[in-house]
């Protein structure tokens, strides 16, 4: 006995009314079986990838455009001598509880 009979009878066997579709699929022919699959793949792969397409683009998008407000910022910053940030106070080098040690 092959694999689908042992199948078909064990699907009978534990739901009946499931057998009946199991039946019917079974006796289509393969083309109507596979045109099915590959429609049913279609629509599950095809929107998967459109999303992912479209997160790539509106990131490289919004990557772009925040470069190039970067860069106009820091362009009409050197154009104005510098740093928008207001200066520091000379001995104010960014560090805190460190003892700088002056070696002659």
């Amino acid at each position: 006995m092959n694999w689908q009979a042992r199948f078909q009878e064990e699907v009978h066997r534990r739901h009946p009314g499931a057998g009946v579709w199991v039946t019917r699929v079974s006796r289509q022919p393969s083309w109507v079986t596979k045109t099915a699959l590959v429609l049913a793949m279609l629509v599950v792969v095809v929107p998967i990838v459109l999303l992912t397409l479209a997160a790539v683009v509106i990131g490289l998008i919004c990557f772009t455009i925040l470069g190039l407000i970067a860069s106009a910022s820091r362009f009409i910053s050197n154009l104005f001598g510098g740093s928008l940030s207001p200066p520091r106070p000379p001995k104010d080098d960014g560090r805190r509880n460190v003892e700088v040690i002056d070696r002659p």
